[in-house]
């Protein structure tokens, strides 16, 4: 899609935001998710999914499951999960 001007408009998808009890874990995770192939990106943790630290990671819906049963095979706890619209 376009703008009037021409400028390519990028449309709204659904993401999964995993937030973490702390900033070490969410800086695993991200670690651990991407030597799995699983692609995330740090987000500042959005203030519906409550007072966590500072920093979540967004993902694709299809790789939630994967990437929860792997964090927790890891010892890694998700403490709250979220869907978002993002670009």
């Amino acid at each position: 899609m376009t703008t009037g001007s021409g400028d390519m408009v990028r449309e709204p998808h659904a993401f999964v935001v995993l937030g973490f009890p702390s900033t070490h874990d969410a800086l695993d995770a991200e670690s651990l998710l991407g030597d799995l192939g699983i692609e995330v990106v740090p987000i500042p943790t959005p203030k519906s999914i409550g007072a966590l630290c500072g920093i979540a990671l967004r993902l694709a819906p299809a790789d939630e499951e994967r990437a929860a049963a792997y964090l927790q095979s890891a010892g890694i706890t998700i403490s709250a999960r979220a869907t978002i619209l993002d670009v």
